[in-house]
């Protein structure tokens, strides 16, 4: 009878050995590959509002893990002293909400020579993402545009956290609201019109950033959000963002962000 012997290397047979190390690199692999995708994620979104806006922009994105779905895109209206701001929040995290992320600021940004309105721009991207249905897919969005010569903002907001506007050391919401975008057909939005003094700052944002939770599960919440930016008023809008996140970090100190955070907020 022939006998079957297992060669070891320190304790552990060869073949199971070779089987770890074959996993271990097809995980290295793996995680380097969300590594590149993030920083080509990060590259995507946009580095400066156009310089033909006139207004003070500061922005930023912080995903939950290495890919995800928050997003900010920025339009110039040619031939118009029109500009135009997006942020949107993708269902979902990772990967995949990343995914579909791309899916509709492609849309987006092929929709936004049109220069159509907020409200329009919302049903347009609604009915087009519903052309493309991706079960249990849907995205929250707010679009607004910056009219220098009148310097009004119009914004339509499909299922973001109301933005809010500080005025003078005053704060207040801007009650403007819809359905997010990718569920349903019927789906109208309406507009809120703002008219912007000199200095005035508006502020978008997603729910990752209030949700954001302490280690006494206690959420950071849209007042504290608003008192934040209130001490930050008079710096640049860049100065107001850089102290969100790190007001952000402060409350939730080792706890795992469970959610992306963006931020986007416009002096005018």
């Amino acid at each position: 009878m022939a006998v079957q012997r297992t060669v070891t290397m320190h304790g552990i047979p060869v073949r199971a050995n070779r089987t770890r190390n074959a996993g271990l690199r097809t995980r290295n692999r793996q995680h380097q590959e969300l590594v590149l995708a993030s920083e080509l994620q990060t590259q995507m979104l946009p580095s400066c509002h156009p310089p033909e806006a006139l207004v003070d922009l500061g922005a930023r994105c912080v995903p939950a893990r290495l890919l995800g779905g928050d997003f900010y895109d920025f339009f110039r209206y040619e031939g118009k002293a029109i500009s135009a701001e997006a942020i949107g929040d993708v269902s979902g995290k990772g990967a995949s909400a990343a995914i579909y992320a791309s899916l509709v600021t492609g849309i987006l940004r092929s929709l936004a020579p049109l220069e159509l309105g907020p409200a329009e721009m919302l049903e347009t991207l609604n009915q087009a993402l519903l052309r493309r249905p991706v079960p249990g897919r849907f995205v929250s969005l707010i679009y607004a545009t910056w009219d220098e010569r009148q310097r009004l903002f119009r914004i339509a907001n499909a299922g973001l956290p109301h933005p809010f506007c500080v005025r003078n050391g005053e704060t207040f919401s801007l009650q403007v609201e819809g359905m997010p975008l990718g569920l349903f057909e019927e789906a109208k939005y309406e507009e809120q019109v703002l008219e912007c003094g000199a200095g005035d700052l508006v502020v978008f944002y997603t729910d990752g950033v209030t949700d954001a939770i302490d280690d006494r599960n206690e959420d950071f919440g849209p007042e504290r959000l608003q008192g934040v930016v209130r001490a930050h008023a008079g710096e640049s809008a860049e100065g107001v963002v850089s102290g969100i996140f790190v007001a952000v970090a402060a409350h939730t100190g080792s706890m795992e962000a469970f959610d992306d955070q963006t931020v986007a907020a416009v002096r005018t």
